[in-house]
């Protein structure tokens, strides 16, 4: 798969997923530019990717007027990936609504902003690409928020994909991924985690950043997907 002559933008490529689709989109030829609210975390993710194609922008996208003026300034490009997140995980009753509001700032509003002031410069062939999580439809103890929030952007993609058309949209939702996220964890906790997990799901492993970047590359290159959640879970739908 070749994005040859292309532009990717990747909001959220510093770290995990997110670096991981950048690292792709650049190993298949185009110029990416990774933005994250992290200046450090963005000079660390450019020194792993090494590639002269690949730049950076600091960019928070709880901020709308900055979301707007980033892409107004950044030129005409072809492929959106919005893979930005926070916290949003813990006990319903328990779980303080400012957590909650945060995360949907972040995951819901910011992707909404991004695609929002994206469409009028992303090109007619290009494409959108969101990403949720299994939450949305696999309710979980603990994954209220996460699942609400998941569930609308799924819900966003599907609208936009019909409205901004042209312009393809479409949802990744994943599984449980080996990302930075879980790095506060004890190391063995953390493996005792993903290994029960592995045990339960048809593909007995857990996913990890590549497995998205492989599925954000087909939503890209591929010219007749459109407005569809795809699941990179390791059969968790269906377990």
């Amino acid at each position: 798969m070749s994005l040859k002559g292309q532009r990717v933008i990747v909001v959220g490529g510093s770290s995990g997923m997110g670096l991981g689709c950048a690292k792709s989109a650049a190993e298949a030829g185009a110029e990416v530019i990774i933005a994250s609210h992290s200046p450090e975390k963005l000079e660390a993710a450019k020194a792993t990717l090494a590639q002269e194609s690949v730049s950076s922008a600091v960019l928070d996208i709880t901020d709308e007027a900055a979301v707007k003026t980033f892409f107004s300034s950044t030129g005409g490009f072809d492929h959106l990936i919005i893979t930005a997140s926070g916290v949003g995980t813990g006990p319903f009753v328990k779980m303080d609504n400012a957590l909650a509001k945060n995360f949907f700032d972040i995951k819901f509003w910011g992707a909404y902003s991004c695609a929002k002031y994206a469409a009028p410069v992303i090109a007619k062939q290009g494409s959108i690409t969101f990403v949720s999580g299994v939450a949305s439809r696999r309710p979980m103890r603990g994954l209220a928020c996460a699942g609400a929030c998941n569930g609308a952007l799924e819900a966003l993609g599907k609208a936009l994909a019909a409205e901004l058309a042209p312009i393809r949209v479409n949802t990744i939702s994943p599984g449980l991924i080996d990302t930075p996220l879980y790095a506060m964890m004890p190391e063995e906790k953390k493996a005792a985690f993903f290994d029960a997990t592995a045990k339960q799901l048809p593909a007995k492993r857990i996913g990890y950043p590549n497995d998205i970047a492989e599925a954000a590359m087909l939503l890209m290159t591929n010219g007749f997907i459109t407005g569809t959640v795809l699941d990179v879970d390791g059969g968790n739908m269906v377990a």
